[in-house]
């Protein structure tokens, strides 16, 4: 066995060693070697096999963000991605530098990452890199309401079921009413206006992806009072009874969180109201997530930056509004991700005809994998809230 070869043997696991807390992974490498890495206490069992050696200086060079392209890449694989996922975000806080990267390349990270500022030419960019994909990729995988967010979910619920639930609570939470005139902001493929139109809401959204636009428009062309149109939430005018946006909040970008709060408290009538989804990053974890881009950022949802609740509670508080409600469901964005991913896997074939290569599975794969382990061990969460005038 060469030096080199012995060297990369001991690489990883000696980054790992003593710093497992809990759960216990299986580690083996390209020449069939095996190590057992475990915690102090009980936890998630995974393994990896790394399939090629150069998988090991990527993810010690870019940590997180290096490990995720290693996956993409075919460099490192598992039989459960969740459960390795799992591991990993279980033992984030030991786990420290590895999952950071090498200090002097994270600039590189930053950098791309600043490029994708969400201007209005620059949301328009960075929203169709991820939603104008197709319509039909969506379709063979989300439920048939097309809603690409969290459902909240009842012991026995079917997805479809859950994105019902959360739409109803929405609008129960916002307090929507008959004669309420509604502006929702991202509405995507149209299912909440859909909702509302379906209860005589009168309701216009607005998104600035153009392949959602085209397919909510046709959706609710039947519905007095409601339609779509490609219009960037910056350049909407008049005054509203009501402002719903679902998980929308994310794609703003951290530069414009007080355009959109002040664009909200401006459109809103005196006695308004809106009703937001959001996602949310754990407090302790903003300031490393802020400083380092990850796997999302760089590769899904270029520009988009999650928010804290405080950070949401001080927001709007600034613009005159105030959080009168706010209900976190996690574990329920957990279960959404689990299908969609398993949905995912089970339509690829179908998916792969419309163009999509191998490695384009796995980024994906990965993505919904990564987002679920998250929520599973709290590190994000979703929250519905209400805001109210101050």
């Amino acid at each position: 066995m060469t030096s080199q070869v012995m060297n990369q043997h001991g690489l990883l696991p000696n980054l790992l060693r003593n710093r497992v807390s809990s759960g216990e992974l299986a580690l083996t490498f390209p020449s069939g070697r095996s190590v057992r890495l475990s915690g102090k206490s009980g936890g998630r069992m995974a393994a990896m096999t790394v399939r090629e050696w150069r998988a090991l200086p990527r993810m010690v060079a870019r940590g997180s963000v290096g490990f995720a392209e290693g996956y993409v890449n075919g460099e490192w694989d598992t039989p459960s991605l969740p459960d390795l996922l799992y591991f990993f975000a279980e033992n984030l806080q030991p786990l420290g530098r590895l999952v950071n990267g090498f200090a002097p390349l994270r600039w590189i990270d930053r950098a791309l990452h600043a490029r994708n500022r969400n201007s209005i030419n620059g949301s328009q960019k960075n929203i169709a890199f991820h939603y104008d994909l197709g319509n039909r990729f969506y379709e063979q995988w989300l439920d048939s309401s097309m809603s690409y967010s969290s459902g909240i979910f009842e012991p026995g619920d079917d997805l479809q079921t859950a994105q019902r639930r959360k739409l109803e609570r929405l609008c129960r939470t916002a307090k929507v009413e008959g004669g309420h005139n509604v502006l929702e902001i991202g509405c995507g493929w149209g299912g909440l206006l859909e909702h509302l139109g379906e209860r005589g809401i009168a309701a216009e959204g607005v998104s600035v992806s153009a392949e959602q636009v085209a397919f909510a428009r046709e959706r609710v062309r039947d519905y007095a009072g409601v339609d779509a149109a490609y219009r960037d939430y910056r350049e909407v005018s008049g005054s509203y009874d009501r402002i719903l946006s679902v998980e929308m909040f994310e794609a703003v970008g951290q530069e414009y969180w007080d355009t959109f709060a002040e664009r909200v408290a401006r459109l809103l009538k005196p006695d308004g109201m809106a009703g937001l989804q959001v996602i949310t990053i754990d407090e302790q974890a903003f300031d490393a997530y802020r400083a380092r881009p990850d796997f999302i950022q760089q590769y899904v949802f270029p520009g988009g930056m999650l928010p804290t609740v405080t950070h949401l509670r001080e927001l709007f508080a600034r613009h005159g509004l105030r959080v009168a409600d706010l209900y976190r469901f996690g574990q329920d964005y957990a279960t959404t991700l689990r299908m969609w991913r398993e949905r995912f896997a089970a339509n690829w074939q179908s998916i792969c005809e419309e163009g999509f290569d191998e490695r384009f599975f796995r980024m994906w794969n990965y993505y919904l994998a990564y987002c679920e382990a998250a929520f599973r061990v709290g590190r994000t969460d979703v929250v519905q809230l209400r805001l109210e005038r101050i």
